[in-house]
């Protein structure tokens, strides 16, 4: 629900501040403006959407849940501590349905496979969501739908919002990563 109400703030926002700015007291123009923000919105959704599915059907090997490329190191865990993710992680939608594995609470902790798909399911979720925070740049040079005045906006709108799941993936991934390692040597 924080997502929804973050995007239609930030519509409505758009809106009026494209009115306020570039509508000339023209009435007539709001539609436009209206119009134009909730298509580039639906177009950095679908970006976002074609994105997450394109990478899903990479290898598995390449998300592999001891890879070094998904490491978090020292500095990285302060910085999650510094900007509070416990506090706020659970306003963060968690859309494992998709995957067909939900990541918001740990059913397990020994479970050495179970750990392993978890990582795995995480390490997919962290590059998606890097990928829709940059991908999301696309709507800026589309006509009618991006631009400086409209697209903007919704491409800082979306990079904020995909950069908040990759946050808390990262910050659980060093407790994940611990756990999975002491399944392994306990068998």
């Amino acid at each position: 629900m924080f997502y929804v109400i973050v995007i239609v703030c930030a519509n409505l926002l758009n809106i009026a501040g494209n009115y306020l700015f570039r509508g000339e007291g023209d009435i007539g123009r709001l539609g436009a403006f209206s119009l134009q923000s909730v298509a580039a919105t639906v177009t950095v959704i679908a970006i976002d959407g074609l994105t997450a599915f394109i990478i899903r059907r990479l290898p598995e090997r390449w998300f592999a849940p001891d890879s070094d490329v998904f490491a978090v190191g020292d500095a990285e865990r302060r910085f999650y501590k510094r900007i509070k993710v416990k506090a706020w992680k659970d306003k963060v939608p968690e859309l494992g349905g998709f995957s067909g594995f939900h990541k918001d609470k740990l059913q397990s902790r020994t479970d050495g496979s179970y750990l392993a798909r978890f990582l795995l399911e995480s390490n997919y979720g962290v590059v998606i969501h890097i990928a829709n925070a940059v991908f999301g740049a696309l709507i800026l040079p589309i006509p009618y739908v991006g631009g400086l005045c409209t697209g903007i906006p919704v491409f800082v709108t979306n990079f904020i919002l995909s950069m908040m799941p990759v946050a808390v993936l990262r910050a659980n991934t060093p407790t994940l990563r611990q756990l999975y390692k002491r399944s392994l040597s306990a068998k």
